[in-house]
């Protein structure tokens, strides 16, 4: 039977697989969005992380003024989730990343469940596995894992936490740096807009799917792709949230 892959232990989390105990949903939102930051490369201000969560389903009930943000932030800074520097910006501590992997993998086999298992539409997946993800117990987790066959990316492409997939992968690139008339492949694509979603799956721009660029006009902020499905024209601002690899021929 195929066992998981465990990803090298990222700077500041726990090295001896420690568990620890489950924390709020709003927490585990916080840390969730906290986590996506830090596997961009983002370390946030309490600005900054406002509106990021201002991209969860308004069903998580967060409040997303500055000053409950901020609040909510000086909580888990004594729970010791978090640090926030003299220079402003939000840290993870090593019990803050560990927590904030934790509920990254469970949301993220919370979309596959909802995709693959359930046969919902890709663009309902993230809402959904919002609703899913605060009650999955360890045994559920460890089920879906097998039942799934160890998946080391979620649906739209970021890496379960645990499975050895990297944060980026070689080669990676956002589409708006593809060179044109040059066949790649989606490997990622934003997943917080059900509505932008629901056009990159109806236009066959999700992971897997074979794209070019056609046609580029950077003065007016558009360019225009060739996918499997059909020619469609989007904004920069919508391709610097996909990312692509070449399409390597077979045997290379």
């Amino acid at each position: 039977m195929p066992r998981a892959r465990r990803t090298p232990t990222p700077a500041g989390a726990p090295e001896d697989g420690q568990s620890h105990d489950r924390l709020s949903s709003v927490t585990e939102n916080y840390l969730l969005s906290l986590y996506k930051l830090w596997e961009d490369s983002m370390t946030p201000t309490v600005t900054q992380m406002t509106d990021a969560l201002k991209q969860l389903p308004p069903t998580e009930g967060l409040g997303t003024s500055v000053p409950s943000v901020a609040g909510m932030i000086r909580r888990m800074q004594k729970q010791g989730l978090v640090d926030l520097g003299a220079d402003k910006r939000i840290r993870l501590t090593r019990r803050g990343l560990a927590g904030g992997e934790d509920i990254a993998r469970r949301h993220r086999l919370a979309e596959w469940l909802v995709v693959r298992l359930l046969g919902m539409d890709l663009h309902q997946a993230h809402i959904e596995a919002h609703q899913l993800e605060h009650g999955m117990s360890q045994e559920l987790e460890a089920k879906l894992m097998e039942r799934l066959d160890y998946p080391t990316k979620s649906p739209f492409g970021r890496p379960i936490p645990g499975s050895g997939e990297p944060n980026v992968p070689d080669g990676a690139l956002t589409l708006d740096q593809a060179v044109m008339n040059v066949e790649y492949v989606v490997e990622r694509v934003p997943e917080e807009d059900s509505q932008l979603l629901h056009f990159l799956d109806e236009s066959s721009l999700i992971p897997g799917r074979r794209v070019s660029v056609v046609e580029a006009a950077s003065y007016v902020g558009v360019m225009t792709v060739s996918t499997e499905k059909d020619r469609v024209p989007i904004g920069y601002n919508v391709a610097q949230q996909i990312m692509v690899l070449p399409n390597m021929p077979t045997g290379e």
